[in-house]
């Protein structure tokens, strides 16, 4: 595992503004040209290829384009620049794709905005994030070579690459359960416009808790703490942590699930302003696995999602429906648990 060391070493600062970098330190005061250099350099030394030994060396996944027949890719992602610095699982998925889009040989061109004419012009486009339906649509109308990362809306001759949630909420749920916890919140958020479905809540996370919590008769209203149209950054998560402890008083849980690592940050952020001990007083587990989470204080279990990977599969079945087009797919990526210092048993 590259150490904070090894961060700071490689993106020429020093190793206590790595450490409060990776920990949303609020009180530091750097650039976010700064930030980024560091959550990239983090994530570049972090990464781990997954890939399978032995391909046939025929599969058109692995065929590169021809130097004599250039073509391009259009990358829009859903979170400018400037946002992906308060949650870095769309910055891992772009960095993952863009790896393999110059692996195969394309020129990548980043969109800020839909561009009519040169998303007419490139091979095909990648868009990563929650798109709304009709920004789906329209992105299809432009070019009809669409791979979408992220999204959950049904398909329409269009390619979609995502992490299995619900597996990933399944673990992170029986882990805790396993453990020993009964009284288990849940704090998240949902962008519903970016979302499809008929159920009142639409995130795998968010229905597989209420789900599974209903299921072991666990379930307690205060402990469900989810807002609706909000994003999933630090900021609200330590807005609905305080919020909730106002909720919770005299009735703490024993462990509280957050939807993602972001959230995870916030939360364990302002449960030790309160002088709340993790996980002496509450344990706290995130979802996503971002290259941050081995750094935080104290390190954070989650559920690593193969978030560089989902990049690589994005451009790969992309480059194949360039090649040669056919029936729309939707890919799910596994999860895996990963255990760290910010959980425990509950006090007996």
């Amino acid at each position: 595992m590259p150490t904070i060391t090894d961060i700071a070493k490689k993106a020429g600062v020093s190793i206590s503004t790595v450490s409060r970098v990776l920990n949303y330190d609020p009180t530091l005061s750097v650039t976010d040209e700064t930030k980024r250099k560091i959550f990239e350099v983090a994530e570049k030394l972090n990464y781990t290829k997954y890939k399978t030994k032995n391909k046939k060396k025929n599969n058109e996944l692995e065929k590169k384009v021809p130097k004599k027949e250039k073509r391009s890719i259009g990358f829009i992602t859903w979170r400018s620049y400037a946002e992906e610095l308060e949650d870095i699982y769309y910055m891992s998925i772009r960095l993952g794709a863009e790896r393999k889009a110059i692996e195969l040989g394309y020129t990548v061109i980043n969109f800020s905005q839909v561009n009519e004419i040169g998303m007419q012009n490139v091979d095909g486009i990648l868009a990563i994030g929650k798109f709304t339906a009709e920004k789906i649509e329209q992105l299809k109308e432009l070019n009809s070579n669409l791979c979408v990362i992220g999204t959950n809306f049904p398909l329409n001759d269009y390619d979609c690459v995502n992490t299995d949630f619900t597996q990933a909420t399944e673990i992170a749920l029986s882990y805790l359960l396993d453990l020993g916890h009964k009284k288990i919140a849940y704090i998240g958020a949902e962008e519903s416009k970016n979302l499809y479905g008929f159920r009142a809540f639409r995130t795998p996370t968010t229905n597989v808790y209420y789900d599974m919590m209903h299921f072991f008769d666990l379930y307690d209203e205060d402990y469900f703490i989810v807002e609706n149209n909000s994003q999933l950054d630090v900021k609200t998560s330590e807005r609905l942590t305080e919020e909730a402890l106002i909720k919770w008083k005299g009735k703490l849980p024993t462990a509280i699930l957050a939807a993602n690592d972001a959230f995870a940050i916030g939360v364990i952020h302002t449960l030790t302003q309160h002088g709340i001990s993790i996980p002496d007083d509450i344990s706290i587990m995130g979802i996503n696995d971002l290259s941050i989470a081995q750094y935080l204080t104290p390190a954070l279990t989650t559920v690593h999602a193969y978030t560089e990977e989902m990049g690589e599969y994005g451009v790969g079945m992309l480059h194949e429906r360039i090649l040669a087009p056919g029936i729309a797919r939707r890919v799910f990526l596994a999860t895996d648990l990963v255990e760290r210092g910010s959980t425990a048993t509950p006090k007996q």
